[in-house]
């Protein structure tokens, strides 16, 4: 546990019901001089897409004349404001390459672009989520936002290795069946050094790494605890992870691409590493696995 994660974690012990909260600003408007008629077309665009997706609109979107309710309702706007609030991310991306991995309805991808972002690729594996979040940048007159449909294991074959400044990957990880192949993906399209922010369902643990079977509730492969998630971005080549809770189940995550670090144990991944032999020398001693064990131990 880092000094800055004991701080927050004996915070959270004294103030028991202190999980931080923060609402963002969400500054984008329609035009207050767009035609009536173009208005109409928005909203009727909106409830189109919403209808034509299995599960509706997904985030809650005030577009100024009106506002488009998802069932995902304003968490995206919590999550800004948490990582606003915490200094997590920088207020200006100008001249930066980001991503916006599992975009859903574009509400992150739109504030990425608003903030100056040179280039923001607003990933998502679903088309009708793209649609969603294409109509947000058309709404907004926002520029320098690419479209890619594509699974998170194969993000290499269209974007170029190296070339991201920041990587949001928000209400995915748990969805993925494979986290740690997932985590490298995201080190492989980052440049060294470059931020990688998480947002995740977990459990709050912060003393033992274990990652539930989810079941695929709510489409969740797994819940991962808090040590589960630092160690899994120290293990894919990320330096300085950190781990804070904003609910009971759901958390933040901060980590830098280390552009010295190893990948220590490359056996049994889906990943095509040109050597496997172990990089440190495994243990043997079960205490390190520090999950939740049986009652027989």
């Amino acid at each position: 546990m880092t000094i800055s994660e004991l701080c927050w974690e004996v915070r959270r012990k004294l103030f028991p019901r202190g999980y931080p909260r923060a609402m963002g600003a969400w500054p984008l408007r329609v035009d207050p001089a767009a035609p009536p008629e173009r208005v109409a077309e928005l909203k009727a665009r909106a409830a189109d897409l919403a209808a034509r997706s299995q599960y509706g609109w997904g985030q809650t979107v005030d577009f100024g004349p009106f506002a488009q309710e998802g069932f995902l309702g304003r968490g995206y706007l919590e999550i800004v404001g948490l990582l606003d609030q915490w200094g997590w991310w920088p207020e200006s991306l100008a001249g930066k390459e980001v991503a916006d991995v599992g975009c859903f309805t574009g509400g992150h991808t739109a504030l990425l672009a608003h903030r100056g972002a040179r280039r923001v690729w607003a990933v998502d594996e679903l088309p009708e989520h793209l649609e969603q979040a294409r109509l947000l940048t058309d709404a907004f007159g926002l520029e320098g936002v690419e479209f890619l449909r594509s699974s998170v294991y194969k993000l290499d074959e269209a974007i170029q290795p190296g070339s991201l400044d920041m990587v949001v990957l928000s209400g995915v990880l748990y969805h993925l069946s494979d986290m740690l192949v997932g985590l490298l993906m995201m080190r492989r399209l980052l440049k060294p050094g470059g931020l990688l922010l998480i947002e995740s369902n977990g459990a709050d643990d912060s003393r033992r790494s274990f990652a539930n079977f989810g079941r695929y509730w709510g489409g969740m492969w797994w819940q991962p605890s808090g040590l589960c998630i630092r160690d899994m971005c120290a293990f894919m080549g990320f330096a300085d992870a950190e781990v804070r809770f904003y609910k009971p189940d759901r958390c933040l995550a901060r980590a830098v691409h280390d552009g010295e670090a190893e990948i220590p144990f490359k056996r049994g991944m889906n990943w095509d590493f040109p050597e496997l032999a172990d990089a440190e020398r495994r243990t043997m001693d079960r205490r390190v696995m520090a999950g939740v064990r049986p009652r027989l131990w």
